[in-house]
C-alpha cells in the first residue's frame, strides 16, 4: 500500500514533469524558480507577528516602526534571493561512457548573464554519491553512483540557494535528460586462456611489424630520422650512415565467448569479459566478442574496445 508521503511525492513528480520537461539547455527565470521561506525565515515572520501584536496592543509606535522596517527588509531579501538565480543559463554536456560501480561524472556549463550568482548549490535530487559537487567559473561537475550496467539516467538536478540572508530557499529541479552508458564492473580474473580463446591459428607463431621491441636489420640512414637509431658502430667501421630497424610482435587473435562461462552468474560473466577486453586492448591483441547471437568481429583500438564494452553493457538476455 502506498503511503501518503509517497502519494504526494508521486503527484508532485508528475506536476513537475509537466511544468519543467526535459531539456538540454535552460535559463532560470520566474517560470522555473520556486521561492519559499526557510526555517529561519519562518522564525523571522513569527517574530514580526509577535512584535506587531505587542505594538498594536500597547500602541507603541517605535515597535510598529521596527516591524514595518523588518517587513521591508524581508521583501528586499526576497527580491535579492530571486535575482541571485535569475538569468543563470545552464547547458548539459553529453556524458561519456563510464564504468558501473563508480561515481559517474556529469557536466553542466553555466553562464550568468548579469552579475554572477552567489552561494549556489548543485546536486542531484536523488543523489547518492559521497563525492562533492565541483563548481568553478564556467562549469559544474556532479557525481552520481550506480552499480547497474546499461543506460543510466540520474534524473533531476536541484539548483538551490539561500543567498543573501538565509530567509528564503530559492530552488528548482531541472531535468537535463542525462543518459550515460555504463559498462559492466570490470572484475579482475585469471581464467585459463583456453576458457576464453577460440583461435584457429598456431598461437606459437608470431607476425611482426615495425616497432621498437627487437632488432631486425640495417638500412641506409634517411635525412630526418632520429640519431638514436644510427648504427654508430658501423659508422666507426667506415660503412657509412646506417640506421637500425626494429620490429615488434603482433599478438594473436582472441575470441571472447560468454557461452564458455556458463557456470558463473550472468553479471559476473559480463564483468569478467569486461576485464578481459580491457586487458587484451592494453596488451595489443586483436580480439572479438561472442554474446549468444551477437558477435563483435576481430579488431583492436579504442573504438573497437568501446563496441565490445557497449555490447557487454547492453546485453540483457539471461540464460543458463
Amino acid at each position: 500500500m502506498i503511503s501518503l508521503n509517497q502519494l504526494i511525492r508521486n503527484r508532485f513528480d508528475r506536476w513537475l514533469k509537466r511544468r519543467l520537461p526535459a531539456t538540454k539547455q535552460i535559463m532560470l527565470n520566474s517560470g522555473n524558480i520556486f521561492i519559499f521561506p526557510s526555517a529561519s525565515g519562518l522564525h523571522f515572520l513569527i517574530t514580526l507577528f509577535i512584535l506587531f501584536l505587542l505594538g498594536t496592543n500597547y500602541q507603541n509606535n517605535l515597535i510598529l516602526f521596527l516591524v514595518f522596517f523588518l517587513c521591508s527588509f524581508m521583501v528586499t531579501s526576497l527580491l535579492l534571493s530571486y535575482q541571485n538565480l535569475a538569468g543563470l543559463k545552464l547547458t548539459a554536456v553529453k556524458p561519456q561512457a563510464q564504468f558501473a560501480g563508480k561515481d559517474c561524472l556529469f557536466h553542466l556549463r553555466l553562464m550568468k548573464l548579469k552579475n554572477r550568482g552567489n552561494d549556489i548549490h548543485f546536486s542531484f535530487q536523488k543523489g547518492n554519491s559521497a563525492l562533492q559537487t565541483v563548481i568553478d567559473e564556467e562549469q559544474v561537475l556532479l557525481y552520481h553512483f550506480s552499480k547497474m550496467r546499461g543506460y543510466f539516467n540520474p534524473e533531476r538536478v536541484t539548483v538551490s540557494s539561500t543567498f543573501p540572508f538565509g530567509l528564503f530557499n530559492v530552488w528548482t529541479h531541472l531535468d537535463f535528460d542525462f543518459k550515460v552508458l555504463l559498462y559492466p564492473i570490470p572484475l579482475t580474473n585469471k581464467l585459463p586462456a583456453e576458457q576464453l580463446t577460440h583461435n584457429n591459428q598456431d598461437e606459437s607463431s608470431q607476425q611482426f611489424s615495425s616497432g621498437i621491441d627487437q632488432f631486425s636489420t640495417l638500412k641506409n640512414y634517411q635525412q630526418g630520422e632520429s640519431l638514436k637509431s644510427v648504427a654508430w658502430k658501423q659508422l666507426a667501421q667506415g660503412r657509412g650512415m646506417l640506421s637500425k630497424q626494429f620490429e615488434q610482435s603482433i599478438a594473436g587473435e582472441r575470441l571472447l565467448d560468454i557461452s564458455l562461462l556458463q557456470h558463473i552468474p550472468l553479471e559476473k560473466r559480463l564483468s569478467f569479459l569486461c576485464y578481459q577486453v580491457i586487458t587484451l586492448e592494453k596488451t595489443g591483441y586483436r580480439y572479438g566478442l561472442m554474446l549468444v547471437n551477437q558477435k563483435v568481429e576481430m579488431g583492436s583500438g579504442t573504438l573497437h574496445q568501446h563496441h565490445c564494452l557497449q555490447a557487454l553493457a547492453l546485453f540483457q538476455q539471461a540464460f543458463e
